[in-house]
């Protein structure tokens, strides 16, 4: 079962979701971009190319590779920006 339908990136790394449930979900990323697995997102070309397969958000074809339930720990966390 797929969970995402579209990825859209946003400015700010942030990202766009539209899920398959009908919701919608806005992903700030930003707070997570100092971590060995998000550091290659700071690259606006490698953010801007964001692609999904249904449960994953995928880079850099392959290079961050990153599940909805990571996207969505980053969204209930609610983490910002220092």
């Amino acid at each position: 079962m797929s969970y995402i339908k579209t990825v859209v990136p946003m400015k700010d790394q942030r990202l766009f979701m539209d899920m398959e449930s009908g919701s919608n979900v806005i992903v700030d990323l930003s707070v997570k971009l100092n971590t060995m697995k998000y550091k290659d997102l700071t690259d606006e070309r490698i953010f801007r190319n964001a692609k999904t397969d249904g449960d994953y958000v995928i880079w850099g074809d392959g290079r961050v590779k990153v599940t909805v339930k990571e996207l969505m720990d980053v969204v209930l966390m609610g983490e910002y920006p220092e």
